[in-house]
């Protein structure tokens, strides 16, 4: 049995934050700067979490988050079966990154201030406008050598620590507040009401040929498991689908 988790957000806040997280991965997974195609992907991946960063101002709302985390977590320092230790080190995090986020201003915002940065920015944002003839610098930058390659990653990885960092606290809390539980799609289609929940994380295994689209709001929410066929595209199952699902 190959499992395979789909998640799927039940507000626009948590939206952004999968897809910062999403883009965050990708920058992470290009980082080794190994051949030009994976020097364009990751400067691909890189400005496009520049721009949904700036269309989203998240710090107040990461602010406000994982000061909520803190109040739940000293709130579980009481019960006697939560481990101490890991809990102080949760709760040593939560107070770093408010107090961080709190010092920093726009996250992200320095990227504007930078001139190497800057002018490709503008350049990744036209469909195809990033080839070399358009953006000379790159092609020269590809072509240093790898230590200095480095060291720029390096920076430009550092300014975005704290936006990675939070976001990973955040999204690891809200996962963690929920436990799977066993269900079954009849003819492949769920639907119920939420406890105001945030997230929907189904597990499912693959070779049952399916895969879930999930519409809803933190009220309620409707989960129906689709086949994909070459002639007909794509078409709702029509059998029990047994999935475990945990609401966060």
């Amino acid at each position: 049995m190959t499992d395979v988790l789909y998640e799927h957000p039940l507000n626009e806040k948590v939206r952004t934050y999968l897809r910062i997280e999403h883009l965050c991965h990708q920058v992470q997974s290009h980082t080794s700067l190994k051949d030009p195609a994976q020097q364009h992907a990751f400067f691909t991946s890189f400005f496009a979490l520049l721009d949904l960063m700036e269309r989203n101002d998240v710090r107040t709302d990461l602010v406000k988050d994982i000061e909520r985390c803190e109040q739940a977590l000293v709130s579980w320092s009481k019960h006697p079966s939560v481990s101490n230790d890991a809990l102080q080190h949760m709760l040593q995090k939560a107070v770093r990154l408010q107090s961080e986020l709190n010092r920093s201003s726009k996250l992200c915002s320095q990227f504007k201030e930078d001139a190497f940065l800057s002018p490709l920015r503008q350049r990744f944002s036209i469909p195809g406008g990033a080839c070399f003839f358009d953006v000379p610098q790159l092609h020269y930058w590809c072509h240093l050598p790898a230590e200095q390659q480095q060291q720029a990653l390096t920076k430009w990885m550092e300014q975005l620590a704290l936006t990675v960092q939070s976001i990973d606290f955040v999204l690891t809390f809200v996962r963690e507040r929920g436990q799977f539980q066993d269900f079954e799609a009849e003819n492949g289609f769920l639907q119920s009401v939420t406890d105001q929940y945030e997230l929907l994380r189904v597990k499912y295994d693959n070779t049952l040929g399916v895969y879930p689209t999930i519409s809803g709001n933190k009220y309620r929410f409707a989960i129906r498991f689709m086949q994909l066929s070459d002639a007909s595209g794509r078409f709702a199952a029509e059998k029990t689908i047994p999935f475990a699902m945990a609401c966060c």
